[in-house]
């Protein structure tokens, strides 16, 4: 199944789910007051039957007949219903029906024509509503002790107290009702029911069609991506994806445009690496080649002077063997660290003075200033040293003679800056961000011809980064190149040497 198939889904029964919850709460929220309602309805009916009591009362003194003669509650009850008011003809009426015509007067009404009951339905049964029996009324009538006189009476029953002249003479009961039993009630509610099912189906289908459009309109970003990270994964590292938003999503997909970036200038990089070495590790063996075709053409001859030439070739080539080989470690992190407190102002000191001699004959002067007190940092000797080495070398290929290498220590805040400066030639500005790219050289007076493998720097680069330090390049005062190499102060890890 696809996310967009699950999404849509998930959409659809959350939103079912939540209008099958909501259509049951609108349905017992309308239940419980159509219920309200009813019972409301029944207790303004029945003020008309409490009224006729009252008047009952006033005009015969008391109530004794409607409890000796069921004959005058059944009266009471249908002109109630009819919504009669009790006048001293109407009781006239009463009382001479009962004694002219007993039968009629003995005679029970019709059920129908019971107040406040109604003759059953089929879908009362089906509401689990009983019918009343036939002597069973829905109101009832209690003295003012709250005793039945008229019909049954529970503590759940609804009460409507009858005052004459602020004094108490009865109290009419009847039960509540707890489910429609009318049929206009019943068909009233069952036609609001199915209206609200109708609504909720509805609404379910313009649900469905909205998280249709939403689950697409998520998913078409999700689809994007996954289509660019194939195509990486392909080797295409150009592609990109489209970035919507601000959201997680869209920050994913810039992420993946970052790293596809990443892999396309690695990807040039490890190219032009290839394309370089190649480059480098052919030029050496041509000229070998070239000397020896000559040597065997008898071009040249095979004296010391050609011997010397293809040795001087050869160890060019060694040396760029073994730069490569260095920098190959550092890349894949074969170098092995063997940390400890060293003092960096000693190493400095030592290098110079064996570094001196050999520049002075190059007619370059080499100064330092490596301090009256020790600097300690904590880090490998033997790469250290190659640091230093590398620096010197490269400012002494690079240097025009006459002139100045300037080497110094620093302290500054938790940091030891160690600074090689060199006279002219200068780097262009555009050269100097790329002087710690393998095998890269300035094409002009720092070029090839001066011995340089292009590796030096990138190798002083990886050993710094290995120590937690930093590198940088810049112009130097002296007309030539600075290069700042920063490395943590010793008492960063904890031991500080004075």
């Amino acid at each position: 199944m696809s996310l967009f198939v699950r999404l849509w889904l998930s959409f659809l029964i959350t939103l079912g789910a939540i209008l099958m919850l909501l259509y049951m709460a609108i349905q017992w929220s309308f239940d419980q007051g159509l219920i309200r309602y009813i019972n409301q309805r029944e207790a303004v009916a029945f003020q008309t039957l409490a009224d006729n009591i009252k008047r009952f009362h006033e005009l015969n003194g008391n109530l004794s007949l409607i409890e000796k003669e069921p004959y005058y509650w059944r009266q009471l009850l249908e002109s109630s219903k009819q919504g009669e008011t009790l006048t001293d003809e109407l009781m006239d009426n009463w009382v001479m029906t009962k004694l002219f015509e007993p039968d009629k007067a003995h005679r029970p009404p019709p059920r129908k024509r019971e107040f406040g009951n109604k003759p059953p339905q089929p879908h009362e049964r089906k509401r689990g509503r009983h019918p009343h029996p036939q002597d069973q009324l829905r109101v009832s009538l209690l003295n003012e002790n709250r005793v039945p006189v008229k019909g049954p009476f529970k503590k759940d029953f609804s009460i409507l107290p009858i005052t004459v002249d602020d004094t108490l003479i009865a109290y009419l009961a009847w039960p509540p009702s707890k489910v429609p039993e009318a049929s206009y009630d019943v068909a009233f509610a069952e036609s609001q029911k199915h209206a609200f099912l109708l609504l909720a189906l509805v609404a379910l289908l313009f649900g469905a069609i909205a998280a249709l459009f939403f689950s697409r309109a998520f998913i078409r970003p999700v689809t994007q991506i996954a289509s660019t990270t194939g195509e990486i994964a392909k080797g295409n590292y150009s592609a990109r994806t489209k970035v919507y938003g601000k959201d997680e999503v869209a920050k994913l997909a810039a992420d993946i445009n970052t790293l596809a970036a990443t892999l396309e200038s690695a990807e040039s990089a490890r190219k032009e690496w290839l394309a370089s070495t190649a480059h480098e590790l052919r030029t050496p063996l041509s000229i070998i080649k070239g000397e020896f075709e000559a040597i065997i053409d008898g071009i040249r001859p095979a004296n010391q002077k050609t011997l010397a030439s293809i040795e001087e070739e050869i160890i060019h080539l060694q040396k760029l063997i073994e730069d490569l080989y260095e920098l190959t470690n550092a890349d894949i992190g074969a170098y092995r660290y063997k940390m400890s407190d060293l003092d960096i102002s000693e190493l400095v000191e030592e290098t110079c003075q064996r570094r001196a001699l050999q520049m002075q004959k190059l007619g370059l002067n080499l100064e330092w200033e490596a301090g009256d007190a020790s600097i300690w940092i904590n880090g490998d000797e033997t790469r250290i040293q190659q640091l230093v080495e590398n620096l010197l070398s490269n400012s002494e290929k690079y240097t025009d003679s006459p002139g100045t290498i300037r080497l110094s220590l620093a302290r500054e805040h938790n940091l030891v800056n160690l600074i090689v400066e060199d006279s002219a030639p200068g780097v262009p500005d555009e050269s100097l961000p790329r002087l710690f790219e393998k095998l890269y050289r300035v094409e002009s007076s720092r070029n090839r011809e001066k011995g340089g493998s292009g590796l030096g720097l990138a190798i002083v680069q990886k050993i710094a980064e290995a120590h937690a330090g930093s590198i940088q390049a810049s112009h130097s005062p002296l007309g030539g190149l600075r290069i700042i190499v920063n490395l943590p102060n010793a008492f960063n890890t904890g031991k500080e040497h004075g």
